[in-house]
């Protein structure tokens, strides 16, 4: 049987981890190409989110982010009450505002 409750909490989830990847996409700043988010695409598709996540996080560090990004992966992680991870995503979220000053 599927709880709405659960049904809806995870197309949240889903969602925010979508937002999220939009702000890998700045080709100002560098050239992320598809098969970079193959892993994550293949991740989202199967319901697999905290490995989407992670994929994201990964690529994120392996070519620079703006500290937004960091702070909406963080919500993704308090959302999926992975804390943790949210502690992480905030360390990288300040590292990122030193790197811009």
């Amino acid at each position: 049987m599927n709880d709405p409750r659960l049904t809806k909490h995870w197309k949240v989830v889903e969602v925010m981890l979508n937002q999220a990847s939009e702000f890998l996409h700045e080709p100002e700043r560098f050239s992320i190409k598809e098969q970079e988010l193959e892993y994550y695409a293949d991740y989202i598709n199967n319901s697999e989110f905290e490995l989407a996540m992670d994929e994201l996080a990964a690529i994120a560090k392996a070519f620079g982010c703006k500290s937004g990004f960091w702070r909406r992966l963080k919500k993704v992680a308090d959302q999926m009450e992975l804390y943790t991870k949210s502690a992480e995503y905030e360390k990288e979220f300040h590292l990122a505002l030193k790197a811009k000053a």
